[in-house]
């Protein structure tokens, strides 16, 4: 179930952004950024970059945008490819067709553990990507995100890629970063608050399974 935005929950230029391609049978998604906005339904953005290639989208062809506002939550919108450039950087010109909606997200028990996280992440250098791969610790964790110690200075909105290693099984998922707070660490830099935007529902299952089956043992011994 979607709400109606308001005129705060716009995105604004530097959101970053997702964007999915709604006409074709793969359901592709991509990172990308608003660059610039010409008026309330023509955005600028920047064109998808994975792995130092260029991926064209073309001219017409119909795109979800997915975007995260900090203490707001997710939201989402539909739109059109009007025109694409190619000059210094690659840039697509957005036209939106639908009303901005607010993603309904359920509540999750969030635990406290300490897990061994491997974090990818695509650092955007002109028109070229470099992935930086980060093993990191996790905090706690809930059906809905992780939180992460790391090194890497992250922004809210960052992409990353994730793979958690719980118990006798590991879960892979993509996450959208909505929190980011420097700490004092022996170890670690930074704290980042990521929700879970892309994850095979027999993982999450796996997950809330575990963290259901810790909580019953911490209810046992009091501790809860």
């Amino acid at each position: 179930m979607h709400k109606k935005k308001t005129l705060s929950e716009n995105p604004v230029i530097g959101d970053k952004i997702e964007i999915r391609e709604t006409n074709t049978k793969t359901n592709n998604k991509y990172a990308s950024q608003i660059l610039d906005i010409i008026d309330e339904n023509i955005y600028i953005i920047s064109g998808p970059i994975q792995k130092s290639a260029l991926i064209p989208l073309h001219v017409g062809s119909l795109i979800e945008i997915t975007y995260f506002r900090e203490d707001k939550g997710r939201f989402i919108f539909k739109a059109r490819i009007i025109e694409r450039e190619y000059k210094k950087i690659y840039k697509l010109k957005i036209e939106k067709i639908s009303c901005i909606t607010k993603l309904q997200e359920r509540n999750y028990y969030r635990l406290s553990v300490k897990l061994d996280v491997q974090k990818k992440y695509n650092l955007k250098l002109d028109d070229n990507e470099k992935e930086v791969v980060e093993n990191c610790i996790v905090k706690d964790i809930s059906g809905g995100g992780i939180r992460v110690l790391c090194n890497f200075k992250h922004s809210v909105g960052d992409l990353i890629k994730l793979q958690v290693s719980i118990s006798d099984f590991s879960i892979i998922a993509l996450g959208t970063v909505v929190r980011v707070h420097e700490i004092e660490n022996n170890n670690f830099k930074f704290s980042l608050g990521i929700k879970f935007i892309e994850i095979e529902d027999e993982d999450r299952e796996r997950l809330i399974k575990y963290i259901f089956e810790q909580q019953r043992r911490l209810r046992k011994k009091g501790l809860i």
